[in-house]
């Protein structure tokens, strides 16, 4: 496993992110995208977001994940997914933990924040593993989390 990251994301590894989302349908999308990003998913959704990292295993592309908005000494990070045939590996926990690791070595970042949806518990189970811990809950019109992890 050799983990790594690239700023951006091509518009093949768009398309077929795109696709792996579809298939999984619209809880799906809405677990790793947000409620914001309306289902079918497609390249023009996906090119508009800022500050996006690909993932890729040794050179494969494997996933992606977005520093969402960076607030002084805190990023928060969010959209991250990896393709559904890929899980259960360990690749999401070596992803996220590269991830996090790559974001504190910019000195000036003290923090760093994610949103993940209650029904979602292997998700916030990997959080957790890694340090994050709840900071907030907020009940409507789902259940969420905003976890948090300092340095």
């Amino acid at each position: 496993m050799d983990i790594r990251f690239e700023k951006g994301i091509s518009k093949d590894n768009v398309l077929l992110l795109c696709e792996w989302s579809n298939e999984k349908g619209k809880e799906f999308q809405e677990q790793w995208m947000g409620p914001k990003i309306s289902y079918l998913l497609n390249y023009e959704k996906i090119k508009e977001l800022e500050n996006v990292f690909s993932i890729f295993d040794e050179e494969k592309f494997i996933g992606m994940i977005q520093e969402v908005r960076i607030d002084k000494d805190n990023v928060h990070i969010g959209r991250f997914v990896l393709d559904p045939r890929k899980t259960g590996l360990g690749l999401g926990t070596e992803a996220m933990k590269g991830f996090v690791d790559f974001i504190f070595e910019d000195a000036n970042i003290k923090s760093i924040s994610l949103t993940v949806f209650d029904f979602n518990q292997s998700a916030k189970r990997l959080y957790e593993k890694l340090g994050f811990e709840i900071e907030e809950v907020i009940e409507t019109p789902k259940r969420k989390y905003i976890m948090k992890r300092f340095r």
